[in-house]
């Protein structure tokens, strides 16, 4: 799964450098946007057609979990966010804003962008950005090791683009927390963000 996935990175560095150039970039989002939507609707069709697996989930027991999962991932993120700061010479403050993105890179870093600096919304983009290249990686590696382990990297791309690779990974089980997971940050990251930028 790690070398396929690396393969296709590869591939398409190597195909878009020899027939691709700027220009062909909102064809190019089109065609990625339309594969993404395909395979979330894919996955919700495995998830929808377990019926036994949503009644799993359904349990108090399971229910707790999806709660928790979200709960870790952002009580990581922050502690992550502020612990880096250390390393790369943000004040503590800037660095857990950056961290409350959560993955959301696109949202976090207009809305840092606008509401207070240029500068640390680029570092939003790239940095949430990496969050979610990096877990293409970590999410097969952390599925041999402890399944509902993998959601954790992701973020709130676990409920969109990161699913197809945590049901691949871990199962539809997992897929299931995975997106009650990402659903949750999605739905918490303008909350954080909001509330960080008004302390200012």
């Amino acid at each position: 799964m790690i070398y396929s996935l690396f393969g296709a990175i590869a591939g398409g560095i190597l195909l878009g450098y020899l027939c691709f150039d700027v220009s062909d970039k909102p064809a190019l989002d089109t065609t990625l946007m339309t594969a993404l939507n395909f395979m979330i609707l894919v996955a919700g069709i495995e998830i929808g057609g377990n019926r036994k697996l949503i009644a799993k989930i359904c349990t108090p027991k399971n229910m707790v979990l999806a709660l928790a999962l979200p709960l870790g991932t952002i009580i990581g993120s922050f502690a992550g966010g502020y612990l880096s700061s250390f390393i790369t010479g943000l004040n503590p403050y800037d660095s857990i804003l950056v961290a409350s993105g959560l993955g959301w890179y696109s949202l976090s870093s207009v809305v840092i962008s606008t509401m207070h600096s240029t500068e640390l919304g680029a570092i939003a983009f790239f940095g949430n950005m990496i969050r979610e290249v990096s877990s293409f990686v970590l999410i097969p590696l952390l599925a041999r090791w402890h399944k509902l382990m993998c959601i954790a990297p992701g973020g709130a791309a676990t409920m969109d683009s990161l699913l197809p690779l945590v049901i691949n990974s871990a199962g539809m089980h997992t897929g299931m927390f995975s997106f009650i997971n990402g659903l949750v940050l999605s739905l918490l990251v303008p909350v954080f963000l909001s509330l960080l930028l008004n302390t200012l």
